[in-house]
């Protein structure tokens, strides 16, 4: 990965970085041709951290990344990795995120019911993903981000 959170920030690049595109695709670890959205998050929440109110700027930016998704089986696959990586740093009240907190009560009824959309989307057409067949089928994974600190069903939204 060569472009940081703060070049996102400045070039207007917001979804591109948390979607891993372009300069901001992070190799996953085992160099499958995968992006590790937890690289790009963390590379997020460290430099959100630095700033006055780190919480606030992350649920602008949070929102202004999903006001750009649409349901693509890319966009999907990435907002449901993103919200994954938010629930397992803020189980461990790593930077600055604490169980206090949640990001799901700061969205609007509308931006729930899109996460819902393209939550039941990624479900529907979890093959289209790249690389699907070599991974845990969508249900699966579903749950295992409940269990990694996700208190909502993402598809009921």
């Amino acid at each position: 990965m060569k472009g940081y959170f703060d070049e996102a920030v400045k070039n207007n690049e917001i979804t591109a970085y948390l979607n891993g595109e372009g300069d901001y695709f992070a190799t996953e670890e085992f160099n499958m041709g995968y992006h590790n959205h937890m690289i790009n998050f963390t590379g997020m929440l460290g430099y959100l951290k630095k700033q006055e109110h780190p919480y606030q700027e992350l649920v602008k930016y949070f929102r202004l990344y999903l006001s750009s998704l649409k349901e693509d089986p890319l966009d999907a696959w990435g907002l449901f990795n993103n919200l994954g990586c938010y629930y397992t740093l803020r189980k461990d009240n790593s930077y600055f995120l604490t169980q206090n907190e949640d990001l799901m009560d700061e969205l609007t009824a509308e931006e729930k019911k899109k996460i819902g959309v393209l939550c039941r989307y990624l479900r529907d057409n979890f093959e289209k993903v790249p690389g699907s067949a070599q991974m845990y089928p969508i249900e699966k994974q579903m749950k295992m981000e409940i269990k990694y600190g996700c208190p909502y069903n993402l598809l009921t939204f």
